[in-house]
């Protein structure tokens, strides 16, 4: 079994997996976003030829292609650098704020890094000297800055400094901003509102937008025979439901050719089975959105059998990091939620007149959402794991 998963050939599935990791190695074209992409491509023309600057807000839920647009306009963009000369002056930078931490400094200083290509201190300097770096840089260059996720960095104390100065630079600077936060505005001081440009909003991709995507991906990146028109209709309905998340159709596409392996064709057990790790998946993440005390109501019922004991433990966190704790009943009420979100399962048990009603709570994969506590915890103001003591 493991030297024909590492040999492959026999009852193979995937033709090219890298269609599925990285799509625009692929892709010529993107279905259903052609208006956006031509809108924008006129805007960076204007900016390269006519120093005209913008910016805008590429908004939408999670896989409706805002990502997968930057990129393949950065692509495009390098592309014609090497047919006109005029954008041969344009240096791209792309972000993800969250993955670079999402503070200020560490965001403007990967962009000041990128682009004057010279190593720059992400510590002890102030956040005007990273914009004198790049404006001397951009006397002779235009960049167009990409920055995604960038709610991430908007939420963070001092975050619209950064829009602020890249947006109202006297340097040749124009900014997409990319956001799955469909409200990130509400977070945006007025001075940066005004000079914002126009939201452009992403539809969710409807059942037959996303079979005709499933069958690009499968056409590229699957032998032929090994799938049918039933599989990615039965994929794209049940993606179309979850707000229309072309992301989430093409993993679970991938993950059942995954597990079709040795049997040369996908049928619904693969993609079944591809659902529930999603799923898996899937509460991780809800688990990473969760308000700040309610990720420490979860992390103490993992450390406790019962609700009273958690509550105490979520008290002791909470003298920790300074934070007023809640009462405890409104700690079981968020335990409640909690239950109702369907990350944690609650039992009551009675124990009858001397023991009482009591609280108990069980929480599947422990270690994952710890792990996922841990990380999310990383990225909150002046807190950290081992803040919160050993679990």
């Amino acid at each position: 079994m493991i030297r024909e998963a590492l040999k492959g050939g026999k009852g193979e599935v995937i033709k090219d997996p890298k269609v599925f990791i990285e799509p625009l190695t692929a892709f010529t074209e993107i279905p259903f976003r052609e208006d956006i992409l031509r809108d924008t491509a006129i805007a960076v023309r204007y900016f390269v030829k006519n120093n005209v600057k913008f910016s805008t807000l590429f908004l939408g839920l999670t896989g409706t292609g805002k990502t997968f647009v930057a990129k393949y306009m950065y692509n495009e963009i390098e592309e014609v650098s090497k047919e006109d000369r005029e954008y041969k002056g344009v240096k791209q930078v792309y972000v993800n704020c969250r993955e670079v931490g999402g503070t200020p400094q560490a965001v403007l200083s990967v962009i000041t890094e990128r682009l004057t290509s010279g190593i720059v201190p992400k510590h002890g300097i102030n956040l005007g000297e990273y914009m004198e770096k790049i404006k001397n840089v951009m006397k002779t260059w235009r960049a167009l800055i990409y920055l995604d996720e960038v709610d991430t960095l908007v939420k963070r104390r001092g975050g619209d400094i950064v829009l602020y100065q890249l947006l109202r630079s006297d340097a040749n600077i124009s900014v997409i901003m990319i956001s799955n936060d469909i409200n990130v505005r509400d977070y945006m001081e007025p001075r940066v509102l005004s000079s914002l440009g126009p939201s452009v909003i992403f539809k969710p991709y409807d059942a037959e937008q996303l079979k005709f995507i499933l069958s690009k991906y499968a056409e590229y990146g699957l032998h032929l025979g090994t799938y049918n028109d039933e599989i990615l209709a039965y994929i794209a309905a049940i993606s179309a439901k979850e707000h229309g998340d072309a992301r989430k159709a093409v993993n679970l596409l991938f993950r059942a050719a995954q597990l079709a392996l040795g049997s040369g064709f996908i049928r619904k057990e693969h993609v079944d089975r591809a659902i529930v790790e999603y799923e898996q998946e899937r509460l991780l993440e809800a688990v990473k959105a969760l308000p700040f005390h309610y990720k420490l109501a979860l992390r103490s019922v993992i450390e406790a059998e019962d609700v009273m004991t958690a509550h105490k433990i979520y008290t002791d966190m909470c003298m920790k990091l300074k934070q007023r704790p809640l009462s405890y009943r409104r700690f079981s009420d968020i335990i409640s939620e909690l239950d109702m979100f369907g990350i944690i399962k609650i039992k009551i048990l009675n124990r009858g007149r001397a023991g009482g009603v009591k609280k108990y709570v069980e929480v599947e994969d422990k270690e994952k959402v710890m792990k996922a506590l841990n990380e999310t915890f990383e990225y909150e103001d002046d807190v950290s794991p081992d803040d919160l003591g050993e679990s």
